[in-house]
């Protein structure tokens, strides 16, 4: 395969973090890794939590605002109409297109959901906003710069211009609209602490997705050991020098980084923001992580949920997926099956433990609190499945506000209490 064609892998093309099987994944390029990125956040969190908030019945629009740059110049480009003239009715005049303008590869993913979303029982806006320039850009950050085409409509939109220059009035306008942010903290500048602030403090639901890349992150310090100017972009974006105790390369240094960031955003968030590797496969039943590690924060136990199952059902399949078509695949299912089943058994001790240490009265408590320590292990599903197995064996009694019908699989809400052995 040649670059062009790693690198424009089209839409459809990769399903829960798996590539065409006609595809190498040895030599994935960060263009694609993006692609791969976008269209799972999208797909599997972007959808039910957009869902989640129509439920709600209080919020109307939801922003998709995805800063990660890395788009090639024909897919922000709409395509040319076709030349070709609109097919003959019977009586021979030509039939009107209905259809409007086509739009950029690009925002097709984020159209096509919005569709959706439109038409469901409760229904809610989706509009992408896509920034050409990516997070930051240096000229337009050092001369101050404001480009003149940061404005956008209340439908999708392309911006040509970077995250960094046209924040305040994206925000603005937006107002108390949710929003689900991708950006790049570690781009052509660096971010400070107040760059990242003004979405910290948010009152609206605000969903936060910070990419770093292990290479930039490698750079950063290694420029930092003998960059003044670096060495305070680092200490300004996580308000601590403690980045000169770290490696400048390796691991360590990627994990340890990340760290850091984490703590600077905490006192944000009502949980710890979460440290996410994704893999994907390298060889016949062979995964390994991306050189990127991605933070996600929220304030939202139903967002910190659809994300949690989001990543569980990922790794899974992906690592399925990895062994289809091997000869041994047969053992490599009846291995992912077994390990599974040693899992959940394996939780179901760990909830009971923690039950009755703890004596946490609130099943939803309890299982957002397993599920922060474990977090893409196993679905809300699974916790509650277990949950119900507890109270069968009588491991666990529930005090139902309401008396459940005989015989139904009932998950205990707030409104009901454990009482534990």
């Amino acid at each position: 395969m040649n670059k062009d064609e790693h690198d424009q892998i089209p839409t459809g093309a990769i399903e829960n973090g798996q590539l065409p099987a006609t595809r190498s994944t040895r030599r994935l390029s960060d263009r694609a890794i993006l692609s791969l990125l976008r269209n799972w956040l999208l797909e599997d969190f972007g959808a039910a939590y957009c869902r989640s908030l129509g439920a709600s019945r209080i919020f109307r629009h939801c922003y998709w605002v995805d800063a990660l740059g890395g788009y090639t110049p024909k897919s922000l480009r709409a395509p040319l109409e076709s030349a070709s003239p609109a097919p003959a009715s019977a009586n021979g005049k030509r039939k009107q297109k209905n259809a409007g303008p086509a739009l950029p590869s690009a925002l097709q993913p984020g159209a096509t959901l919005a569709q959706a979303l439109a038409q469901e029982s409760r229904p809610i806006a989706l509009h992408t906003l896509l920034f050409s320039a990516g997070s930051s850009v240096r000229h337009t950050r050092d001369n101050k710069k404001t480009d003149s085409n940061s404005s956008f409509s209340r439908e999708s939109s392309i911006l040509t211009t970077s995250w960094l220059d046209a924040a305040a009035n994206v925000l603005t306008e937006i107002e108390q609209s949710p929003a689900i942010f991708l950006l790049d903290p570690l781009a052509a500048v660096t971010f400070s602490y107040d760059d990242l602030a003004v979405l910290y403090k948010r009152t609206v639901p605000t969903e936060l997705f910070l990419l770093l890349a292990h290479k930039q992150i490698e750079q950063h310090l290694q420029a930092a050991a003998t960059n003044t100017a670096q060495s305070s972009a680092l200490t300004a974006l996580l308000r601590s020098d403690r980045w000169k105790t770290l490696p400048t390369t390796g691991e360590a240094a990627t994990r340890g980084f990340a760290r850091l960031l984490i703590t600077s955003m905490r006192r944000h968030f009502q949980w710890s923001p979460q440290a996410i590797e994704l893999p994907i496969q390298i060889g016949p039943a062979s995964i390994a992580p991306i050189p990127y590690t991605l933070l996600y924060a929220t304030r939202r136990s139903d967002s910190l949920m659809i994300m949690n199952d989001a990543l569980c059902r990922y790794r899974r399949h992906t690592y399925q997926q990895s062994y289809q078509g091997v000869l041994s695949e047969e053992w490599f299912a009846q291995q992912e099956q077994k390990r599974l089943h040693e899992g959940i058994q394996q939780l179901y001790k760990q909830i009971l433990q923690q039950g009755i240490t703890l004596r946490i009265r609130r099943w939803p408590d309890l299982r957002q609190q397993l599920i922060l320590s474990e977090f893409g292990q196993f679905t809300q599903q699974e916790y509650d499945q277990c949950m119900q197995e507890l109270i069968a064996q009588q491991e666990v009694r529930c005090a139902w506000r309401q008396t459940p019908v005989e015989g139904s699989e009932r998950v205990p809400g707030n409104e009901d209490t454990l009482i534990w052995r």
